[in-house]
């Protein structure tokens, strides 16, 4: 079955964002190389970007919920194009520090939204190939965003605000092209405030033993896979390979995401919930591992093959499985809260990695990550046996498309 025109409009908003959006790295090197930081400055304006990334997943995902995905989407993208002038701006190292928090915020607050759409504009049989297929272009964008940064960085740096600005606005121009969201306000939330909702949306997904139990295995399994982004181009350039042999392992795996993503909703149709999980988490865990014995290019790109499939089937069938578990028109909180736990492991892990690594050696890092990884792949095996883990597909399935098709015809 087709998907709706509706949700191409997304993909492509999404994409040209994803292209544009400005990355830490990239900030970090506009800020040094216009001598607006110093060592002392550059660790608080990383810092406080990842509390904005943290942040963002979050309360990105309870808005959606409360005001619609679809506005939270439209919302961010003008306070993203002022934030881009700003910095473009910006001499001051507090101010600069405050634009750093509010960026980060920025860069995810839309995610949680973006799966929200989805499960508004197709069925839940078609939730996970949909969200497959977003994720490639999630991929090619941020495969295409480091070269436009690097060319904008060398010729004429303002331009990477620029960019920033001009994606935030087409992204802005898609989103407003599809159908109107209605903020719903359930008979409990009358008479509280805005931070109560906040609040109590943010804690939401945390109170159940099942959804708690993922996330923690959500945060394990990042903490495992975002070494690709910390320690492994470390460890390839200590075994003697160049930048850009090491560009050219890290960009199979876009690669290999971009060509794979789409068939895995055909490959796990017929597993359990938690089968696709501990597959996924069984390939990371040997993947990263066997880095142990990579020593030159074909080692490490071997060992990345590897991973890579373990990414391919987690990326979708992770946000399927909060999907098909949250409460009908909450689904953008409790894909916050699996931005929250991923995000968090962004901020441990990496540094967690580094520090392991440079105490002992890659190989003992690489041994960890792959006992690590069986651990998580045991731990959402037992998953299944807390009560309330099955979900009723059927009635699930009915509610869904009645909500979806409600949604549909209240943007008409």
């Amino acid at each position: 079955m087709a998907l709706p025109k509706a949700f191409w409009l997304l993909w492509f908003g999404q994409t040209f964002s994803r292209a544009g959006i400005l990355a830490p790295a990239f900030l970090v090197l506009y800020l040094e190389q216009s001598k607006l930081t110093n060592i002392q400055t550059t660790p608080i304006i990383v810092g406080l970007f990842g509390t904005g990334v943290l942040a963002g997943g979050l309360v990105g995902g309870v808005f959606a919920d409360m005001i619609g995905a679809r506005r939270t989407i439209i919302l961010a993208q003008p306070i993203a194009v002022i934030t881009a002038l700003l910095l473009a701006l910006a001499a001051d190292v507090y101010l600069i520090c405050l634009l750093s928090l509010i960026t980060g915020f920025l860069s995810t607050v839309d995610r949680p939204a973006g799966a929200g759409l989805i499960a508004k504009l197709v069925p839940q049989e078609q939730f996970s190939r949909a969200y497959g297929i977003f994720l490639v272009g999630f991929n090619v964008g941020m495969s295409l965003g480091p070269v436009l940064s690097g060319l904008l960085l060398a010729f004429y740096p303002p331009a990477l605000f620029i960019l920033w600005a001009a994606s935030s606005v087409t992204y802005a121009v898609f989103v407003w092209a599809l159908p109107a969201d209605e903020a719903r306000l359930t008979q409990s939330q009358e008479g509280t405030t805005i931070l109560q909702r906040v609040t109590q949306g943010v804690v939401e997904p945390f109170h159940s033993p099942v959804l708690l139990t993922f996330l923690v295995l959500i945060f394990l399994f990042a903490c495992i896979y975002l070494q690709a982004n910390s320690t492994l181009p470390l460890n390839m350039r200590d075994e003697g390979l160049k930048p850009p042999e090491i560009g050219i392992v890290l960009a199979i795996n876009a690669v290999l995401m971009v060509v794979l993503l789409p068939l895995v909703p055909k490959v796990v149709k017929s597993m359990r919930d938690e089968t696709p999980l501990v597959l996924a988490s069984g390939l990371v865990a040997v993947g990263f591992g066997i880095n142990v014995l990579a020593h030159d290019m074909f080692g490490f790109v071997v060992a990345l093959a590897v991973w890579t499939l373990g990414e391919v089937i987690f990326a979708p069938m992770s946000a399927t499985f909060l999907a098909k578990r949250a409460p009908v028109g909450r689904i953008g909180i409790y894909q916050g809260s699996f931005f929250f736990a991923w995000n968090a492991a962004f901020v441990v892990g990496a540094p967690v990695g580094i520090a392991v690594a440079h105490e002992f050696d890659y190989g003992t890092l690489w041994i960890c990550t792959l006992i690590l990884g069986i651990i998580v792949a045991i731990g959402f095996k037992l998953m299944a046996r807390i009560p309330g883990f099955d979900v009723v597909t059927k009635d699930r399935t009915s509610r869904w498309n009645n909500h979806r098709d409600a949604t549909s015809l209240e943007g008409k």
